[in-house]
């Protein structure tokens, strides 16, 4: 997905359908970046959101506790140009995918 540097408010949604009798215990996205992954913050069950306070993470994101598994990016900078990954840890089972966001307006050195 692409995001144009400056804006604001830009949803990553990943969109799922559990199994029935899946029992949800966590959601919780990831940031990866040159190789290296690190935990953004986490969705309980009952919609208690947490950024971890590390990396400027509170400053530069949000996890929605009104939509499903949605990361939102405050304001898009050349420094969200990342993989994100959503990772949902079920009774005996987890799932994980990923998005690509390619910053649009960036400053290349040339």
């Amino acid at each position: 997905m692409s995001a144009v540097k400056g804006s604001t408010q830009v949803a990553l949604r990943w969109n799922y359908t559990l199994s029935p009798g899946s029992n949800l215990l966590l959601t919780t996205f990831y940031i990866i970046d040159d190789g290296n992954s690190d935990a953004i913050g986490a969705l309980s069950p009952n919609n208690i959101a947490a950024v971890n306070d590390m990396n400027d993470y509170r400053t530069r994101f949000d996890i929605s506790t009104s939509e499903v598994a949605t990361l939102i990016i405050k304001k898009v900078t050349e420094r969200e140009e990342a993989v994100y990954q959503c990772k949902l840890t079920m009774v005996g089972n987890t799932w994980t995918y990923e998005i690509r966001v390619i910053v649009l307006g960036k400053t290349y050195n040339v």
